[in-house]
């Protein structure tokens, strides 16, 4: 009896002797972290210490069926697929951290049967040079907003599923010198939200390498721009004109033959029509650009014929507009308005009979304009205004011998201008101060004089570019930084008129620029009514109607009111659904200070 228990004691320790051995000598994954290895013999095992390790890399060993139900890999590691099929009838699921997969050989692949090879809760993964097939599931299916990163030669049969837009990537994200997708097969990528303009479905993507699906084919067409497959909404005007052009070209055909058919009547000639022969024995090349040519054709000429009407509307309006200026009369101003700031005049011309000024004191702030003195005659003015009433300056220095002003140091007498000044010096010296007149562009009164030595009041206006090169230094800074912001968005331009400068979206009016007095004002495309409760300080002036498009008037006399344009800019940004240019570089606008005279010279101010 004993000897029977000997023996059968001897059989057992053998068997698990064997077992040990094998499973030593037959492990199914290597797991290393750091410069130490370990081996397991279960795979549900090593993933879970690779995921608790940080930079692991668990290496399969062997082959490796996983039936387990939806198993938690989640962590930032690497699995290397060693040239092993990693068979899956379950779903592995990535939660937390950076997971990569990878091939170090060029077989073995990820097979899932009949399930989703991957999904993804928030988890990032990066497939490198790695094989994935699904049999009617997705290879991959990202649910949260981690990001895919796809590079080297991979072969992902039945596409990425991706819940969020640009959440899937062509290289393998690198900041320098980044490996991209370089598969023979295009990759599908399903679209899980809602398509819209501009929406990224890959980003940094080769192009010809990603295909995207999911999405309305009705609505949006898939195109690459800046490495970047995107949606932009189908055109449907196109069709109208396509229309038109196909409509255009037939009645032409048809005109064409009736009248053809009518003239060989009248001439007693009855043969065919030459082009039917012609058309009959074309080719299907040949009658495919005869076609295209004969639309162009037409689109040409329906375009010449429009450019043509609209040119001559111009030309007659502007021929109008010509002859209305040469018979309307000058305006007759009877009283300056408030003037915010007066220039600064450099030297005073000398004046006979008057006392000898060599310089004029600067004027920091214009003086507020009460009522003007009675000049009973005035100088000679060659398409001027006539000025009934010549502005009071209260706290102007005293002058003997001045004009009588009211509420002014007490003169017994002034002296009765009979004659215009001699100006000897500056002929082109600014003798009065800024004025803006109800258009809201901004004229001047320049005397000057003509052959005969006589003193000429002359009215000019000031363009916006004349203005903007006047301006103060921090009045250009605002300008810049606001003019900045606005053009940082994608296919916004800017274009400078004579009294403003816009900004446009393709035919979108978005924002205008316009100094008024001294003051930069921002015009913006927001709808004042929404602001009324805001702190921004806004004024609504969609009662004028070249500033109906851009009703919201913000004036920029401070860096707290930059601020504010920049918010509003972001805003309107938001509305119009913008998106910022990744490649914008700040440009430099500060314009260097020119005279007047220099500035009448370039035509940037013009005699009205």
């Amino acid at each position: 009896m004993k000897k029977i228990l000997v023996c059968l004691l001897t059989v057992c320790m053998m068997l698990t002797v064997l077992t040990v051995c094998a499973s030593a000598a037959d492990p199914v994954a290597e797991v290393t972290v750091g410069t130490e290895a370990f081996t397991y013999d279960s795979i549900t095992d090593a993933f879970n210490k690779a995921a608790a390790s940080e930079n692991a890399t668990l290496k399969l060993l062997k082959t490796v069926e996983l039936n387990q139900d939806k198993l938690e890999i989640g962590g930032t590691y690497t699995i290397d697929l060693n040239g092993f099929d990693l068979h899956l009838y379950a779903p592995l699921k990535a939660s937390t951290g950076t997971l990569t997969l990878k091939n170090s050989k060029t077989t073995g692949a990820v097979v899932a049967d009949n399930c989703t090879g991957l999904i993804l809760h928030g988890a990032t993964l990066k497939l490198d040079a790695v094989a994935i097939s699904a049999k009617d599931k997705f290879a991959v299916r990202n649910d949260g907003t981690g990001n895919v990163y796809i590079s080297g030669n991979c072969q992902i049969a039945y596409g990425i599923y991706a819940a969020y837009a640009g959440t899937v990537h062509g290289n393998n994200g690198a900041t320098e010198s980044p490996t991209a997708y370089s598969g023979q097969n295009a990759i599908t990528v399903y679209c899980g939200w809602n398509v819209s303009k501009d929406a990224p479905a890959v980003v940094n993507a080769p192009e010809g390498k990603f295909v995207a699906k999911g999405f309305n084919g009705n609505t949006y067409v898939t195109h690459f721009e800046n490495g970047t497959l995107g949606f932009a909404k189908i055109a449907y005007g196109s069709w109208i004109v396509t229309g038109i052009l196909f409509a255009a070209a037939a009645a032409l055909l048809v005109v064409t033959i009736v009248r053809t058919v009518n003239f060989k009547k009248r001439m007693k000639h009855y043969a065919i029509l030459p082009i039917l022969p012609v058309i009959g024995y074309m080719t299907d090349k040949q009658f495919i650009v005869f076609a295209i040519a004969a639309v162009l054709f037409v689109g040409a000429l329906v375009y010449f014929l429009v450019s043509l009407f609209s040119q001559k509307k111009k030309e007659a309006a502007a021929k109008a507009a010509k002859l209305e200026a040469k018979k309307k009369p000058a305006p007759v101003v009877e009283k300056a308005p408030v003037v915010e700031e007066a220039p600064v005049v450099e030297e005073a011309p000398v004046v006979e009979e008057t006392p000898v000024v060599e310089e004029a004191p600067v004027v920091e702030e214009a003086p507020v304009v009460e009522e003007a003195p009675v000049v009973e005659e005035a100088p000679v003015v060659e398409e001027t205004p006539v000025v009934e009433e010549a502005p009071v300056v209260e706290e102007a220095p005293v002058v003997e011998e001045a004009p009588v002003v009211e509420e002014a140091p007490v003169v017994e007498e002034a002296p009765v201008v009979e004659e215009a000044p001699v100006v000897e010096e500056a002929p082109g010296t600014i003798v009065n101060t800024t004025v803006e007149d109800s258009s809201g562009t901004d004229s001047m009164v320049i005397a000057e004089t003509d052959a005969s030595g006589n003193v000429v009041y002359s009215t000019y206006k000031k363009s916006f570019t004349a203005r903007m090169i006047q301006a103060p230094a921090d009045v250009q800074e605002r300008y810049e930084t606001l003019k900045n912001a606005l053009l940082s968005y994608k296919k916004v331009n800017a274009r400078v008129s004579w009294s403003y400068e816009s900004f446009k979206s393709g035919r979108t009016q978005l924002a205008k620029f316009a100094i008024r007095g001294k003051t930069l004002c921002l015009f913006l495309a927001i709808d004042p009514a929404t602001l009324e409760e805001s702190k921004y300080n806004i004024t609504d002036v969609s009662s004028a109607k070249k500033y109906e498009t851009v009703p919201c008037r913000l004036r920029l006399t401070s860096k707290r009111s930059v601020k504010w344009g920049l918010e509003l800019i972001e805003m309107l940004a938001a509305k119009t659904e913008l998106v910022k240019n990744p490649k914008f570089e700040a440009e430099k606008y500060f314009a260097e200070f020119q005279s007047t005279e220099d500035l009448i010279a370039q035509g940037l101010i013009k005699k009205i």
